[in-house]
C-alpha cells in the first residue's frame, strides 16, 4: 500500500515539475516575441508584423554574417 502511494506522489511531482518546465519555456518564448515586437516596432519604428516575417531574418542574418 504504502509503495503504490509512494509511485502515485512520484509521478505526480515529475508531472508538476515538466508541467512547471513547459509553461517556463511558454512564457520565455511569449516575453521574446514581446520583446522582438517592442524593439523593432516602437524603438526601430518598423511595422510589427515585419518583426515575424521569414524575410527580416534572412536579411537580419545576412547583414551579420558579412
Amino acid at each position: 500500500m504504502a509503495e503504490k502511494l509512494m509511485k502515485k506522489s512520484v509521478w505526480a511531482t515529475v508531472g508538476k515539475t515538466l508541467l512547471r518546465v513547459i509553461m517556463y519555456l511558454l512564457l520565455l518564448f511569449l516575453f521574446f516575441v514581446i520583446g522582438l515586437i517592442i524593439g523593432y516596432a516602437i524603438i526601430g519604428k518598423g511595422n510589427f508584423w515585419e518583426v515575424l516575417s521569414q524575410d527580416t531574418w534572412r536579411h537580419i542574418i545576412d547583414l551579420v554574417m558579412k
